[in-house]
This record gives C-alpha cells, structure tokens and sequence, in this order.
C-alpha cells in the first residue's frame, strides 16, 4: 500500500514537472526576442576612413592594424579606406624611420577623418 501511495506521488510530480516545465518552456520562447539576419544592426559593415597627411613624403610606409589589417608603401594622401567599426592602430614611416603610431576607432555616424602627422 505504501509502495503504490509513493508510486502515485511519483508519477503525479513527473507528471506536473513535465506540464510545468513544458509552459515554462513556452514563456521563455514567446519572451524571449528572435534575432533574424534583416533586424541585426549594420555594425560591422565597412565604413569609408580617410586618412589624411599634409607633410607626409611619398617615400613612406603606411601601417593599419586592428579589425582588419593592410600595409603600403609609397602612399599618396589623402588615403580612403573602407575599415569596420572598431579599434585600431596606425604606424608611419617616412624614409624608413617611424615616425607616427597612435591608435584611433572607426565609428559608425562620423566622418571618420584621421590625421596621420601635421
């Protein structure tokens, strides 16, 4: 008599865990907010950087790195790139010396205009 007592409480508490976890499985799906590719914020999309340089020589070397990164010599600027959002870091040379490395951050909604040297 026991045994069936236990046997039925058992079964009850399976039972109600089961209906309870199902609805509050349930909550949490129409809680919780579905992400879809087309309501992503465009964030890491490329953003146009114009890096500028009034007494740069075009015997240079000119160094990106952060999200993305690139090197080129003999550069002419102004220089556009297109660079995701982010933190980087920028190194100038002129006649193989550096002469500039200062961090900057590409940011959506700016003109994004950075000055490698005065």
């Amino acid at each position: 008599m026991k045994t069936l007592i236990i046997h039925k409480i058992i079964i009850t508490a399976i039972i109600l865990a089961g209906s309870f976890g199902n609805s509050t499985h349930i909550k949490t799906q129409l809680n919780t907010p579905q992400l879809q590719q087309d309501t992503l914020r465009p964030d890491n999309e490329a953003l146009l950087v114009t890096f500028k340089c009034e007494s740069c020589k075009i015997k240079n070397k000119f160094k990106v790195s952060g999200k993305e990164e690139f090197t080129l010599k003999k550069v002419i600027f102004p220089l556009e790139k297109k660079l995701k959002p982010g933190k980087y870091e920028m190194t100038y040379w002129q006649n193989k010396v550096q002469q500039i490395h200062l961090p900057f951050t590409v940011k959506p909604n700016t003109q994004n205009i950075i000055t490698v040297k005065k």
